[in-house]
């Protein structure tokens, strides 16, 4: 529909339209309450066109703060995937285990390319993402169609809805290429949850809409590479780096015979977080690492932890399973000179991790550098290597070796020729993160935005991965 129709009482049918699908509250009373209109054998067509117009205009105000989502855009998708739903109503197109599918073309490209997924590929044709949400919900009967009569919703209704659509999207993860779990659908459900726990807030078939929106569009960031790139690339534009090195973090409170402290080392735009535990009587330390990722987001700093010993599936090119993940919201009470840290998981927290850590001294840690004690890590050996690259038209070439010169300088003497396909065509590869990671007597090269690894270790490894061995860097100049 279209707000700019010339139609003076386009407003009041737009308004009866929210009223009847029960999208900005669950009841006619409830919206009688929040419109201070009385709503009951009633509707807004007897409203002057200024009045409508200033509510409906005030309703769009409160979608865009409730779910940033655009009203009229969500009206017009609204029709359209109720249009699209009537045509194949009542025939097994209409099947949710038919849309699964559709859902599981637009998301896997293996199943696309076989032959199994012939009868559903003209209905996977792309529509915007909020026209497939909307419409996935009128497949599993949780909205009505956009002509339906209507009436009240009961509140607790949606604990189910929310219930059925976990269920029904968690198994389209399982083609995950960044993890062996879905740790946002469980985050957002359990976050719908709570919203819906919270009375005085409007939770109504917009959350909905908005809850199935962002579980699609989270399954295309997970499945689909070129996706999985671009949002990489926007949430390392949300990085943030506090001064949380050179300095020894404790476990607040924590006091025991053998005394853990928490060192920061940076890696990248990120950290390198350790847990060391001093063993006086064993002379010992027993070591954790971890890598740790901050962004700011909103008002939050957020943050996603991986146990180190878990890199080896990154290295591998493999999903991450769900003991090695972690995530939450942290607070730093100074990001210029941090003193203390509040850790607030959002998934289980699957080792030994506070949930503060205050700066402190730790002249343990001296002593065991003179005195040399044993150090175990439990999370393995992972060497992170720098190094030089260029990129041309056709290769990305990333150092092998290098030697230092006379002078005293380093010079490269070969490079790891690497064919630009797929993903290594993006043009903004100089300034992605590339690392080299020595683990478990192999070398890896992962391009951490595009989830993309090589094992170079060998001749053999190389070959397997089309990488050839240069001493030089070769560029070809086209002219006409």
């Amino acid at each position: 529909m279209n707000t700019t129709d010339t139609n003076p009482k386009i407003y009041a049918s737009l308004l009866n339209t929210i009223h009847r699908l029960r999208l900005i509250r669950n009841t006619t009373g409830e919206l009688s309450t929040h419109t201070q209109i009385d709503l009951n054998n009633n509707n807004f067509s007897k409203k002057s066109d200024f009045i409508t117009r200033c509510i409906y205009r005030e309703f769009a105000h409160e979608v865009m703060e409730r779910t940033g989502i655009d009203l009229d855009e969500l009206i017009t998708e609204y029709q359209a995937a109720s249009k699209s739903f009537e045509k194949v109503n009542k025939t097994r197109k209409a099947r949710p285990e038919f849309h699964y599918n559709v859902l599981r073309c637009m998301l896997d490209e293996k199943f696309v390319a076989s032959k199994e997924s012939e009868p559903y590929r003209d209905m996977a044709e792309q529509t915007s993402d909020l026209r497939l949400a909307i419409y996935t919900l009128l497949i599993l009967n949780i909205l009505p169609s956009f002509q339906s009569k209507g009436g009240d919703v009961d509140r607790n209704s949606h604990i189910e809805h929310l219930s059925k659509l976990r269920d029904y999207f968690l198994p389209l993860y399982e083609n995950s290429l960044l993890f062996k779990f879905a740790p946002y659908l469980t985050e957002l459900y359990k976050s719908d949850r709570e919203k819906l726990g919270e009375k005085e807030e409007p939770y109504t078939r917009l959350e909905l809409i908005l809850f199935t929106l962002n579980i699609i569009i989270n399954l295309k960031n997970n499945c689909l590479p070129l996706h999985l790139f671009n949002a990489n690339r926007y949430y390392e534009q949300c990085k943030i780096h506090p001064y949380l090195e050179q300095c020894v973090w404790a476990e607040y409170d924590c006091y025991g015979k053998n005394p853990v402290y928490w060192v920061f080392e940076t890696l990248d735009n990120d950290y390198i977080l350790s847990r060391r535990e001093f063993d006086r009587a064993a002379n010992q330390i027993t070591d954790v690492r971890y890598e740790l990722i901050l962004y700011r987001i909103g008002e939050d700093i957020t943050f996603t932890m991986l146990r180190q010993s878990e890199v080896d599936y990154i290295c591998r090119g493999e999903a991450i399973p769900e003991h090695a993940y972690m995530n939450g919201v942290c607070k730093i009470d100074d990001l210029q000179n941090p003193q203390s840290i509040e850790w607030n998981f959002q998934t289980n927290r699957y080792d030994k991790f506070p949930e503060k850590m205050v700066r402190t001294e730790a002249p343990i840690m001296d002593q065991a550098i003179k005195e040399g004690w044993k150090v175990i890590s439990k999370t393995g050996d992972y060497e992170y290597l720098g190094g030089e690259r260029a990129v041309t038209l056709n290769y990305v070439y990333i150092e092998h070796e290098s030697r230092y010169t006379e002078s005293g300088s380093q010079e490269v003497v070969s490079w790891y020729k690497i064919p630009r396909e797929g993903l290594l065509l993006e043009d903004d590869l100089m300034r992605m993160i590339v690392s080299r990671i020595r683990h478990d007597n192999r070398t890896y090269i992962c391009f951490i935005p595009l989830n993309c690894s090589f094992d170079v270790t060998d001749s053999e490894a190389c070959a397997a991965a089309g990488i050839e061995i240069v001493n030089r860097i070769e560029v070809i100049k086209y002219t006409e």
